[in-house]
């Protein structure tokens, strides 16, 4: 597991997964749920910042909602994903960093309303908990984090400092592949392991294939968390508590029937 975080640490890394990752992008919902939950608490307006942002995922629905989006991106094949998506959906209010979470100064992060960071945090050199740690020191109002669980060194605490931990999920989810053909999954597990397969793990290989729908499936299930806190500073009690009950009604308004595990709002 180290020795895999170790070699996707590298924007090289993520220039050679680029495509692979937007096959498995293109043929699962694995990112329903977080949307549903920042269409329900961001609000128009915000200054946001997304680290690690990808292709777009959160970033582009983020801006769509009328936020200003900046998007921290070091991989040039990942950024290229995200630009041609949002020329394609004619984003305006995006603004694309080429640097690392670790090389941007605190100095220059105090003007976001919201940090968000889907399974980025534990990619930079210091970890999760320190990457963590990072994004409260920046002093956004709020914080929106998502992780698979297999990513995280620690679960977070429910209070950092003048944060306040409103809102934690923990729900299962597809993590499928869909390959156009079985050399594409060859191809892959090539990427993967960093070499060519034995003829006897490519008959292994096609072996934990489904074909549905014309397409070959390496089925996966992925657990996450999510976690929302709010800086309480400078609000008195009946603020605090009304910003709550808005996450409430917000939130359950955007329920999924077939989720899977728990909600807590706080």
């Amino acid at each position: 597991m180290e020795k895999q975080r170790r070699r996707a640490m590298s924007a090289e890394y993520w220039d050679r997964n680029a495509k692979w990752y937007q096959l498995w992008l293109e043929h699962n919902a694995y990112h329903r749920r977080a949307l549903e939950v920042l269409g329900a608490f961001v609000r128009p307006g915000w200054a946001v910042l997304d680290i690690g942002a990808g292709s777009g995922v959160l970033s582009l629905p983020l801006a769509a909602m009328g936020c200003t989006v900046t998007a921290l991106e070091p991989s040039a094949c990942m950024r290229a994903l995200l630009e041609k998506e949002g020329t394609r959906r004619r984003v305006s209010s995006l603004l694309i960093d080429t640097r690392t979470w670790e090389d941007v100064p605190l100095s220059e992060l105090g003007i976001f309303d919201l940090i968000v960071a889907s399974n980025s945090l534990h990619l930079t050199e210091s970890g999760f908990a320190s990457a963590l740690d990072k994004v409260f020191r920046a002093r956004p109002h709020h914080v929106f984090i998502v992780s698979e669980k297999q990513f995280l060194d620690c679960f977070p605490d429910d209070r950092y400092g003048a944060y306040t931990r409103r809102f934690e999920e923990q729900w299962s989810t597809d993590s499928s592949y869909a390959y156009h053909c079985l050399e594409d999954a060859i191809e892959h597990w090539s990427f993967r392991h960093e070499r060519i397969p034995e003829p006897y793990e490519e008959h292994g290989i096609v072996a934990t294939l489904s074909y549905e729908d014309g397409h070959f499936w390496s089925k996966g299930i992925a657990h996450l968390c999510m976690y929302w806190w709010s800086r309480c500073e400078g609000m008195n009690s009946s603020e605090i508590m009304e910003e709550g009950k808005y996450a409430c009604r917000n939130v359950n308004v955007h329920l999924s029937a077939d989720r899977l595990g728990g909600l807590y709002v706080r």
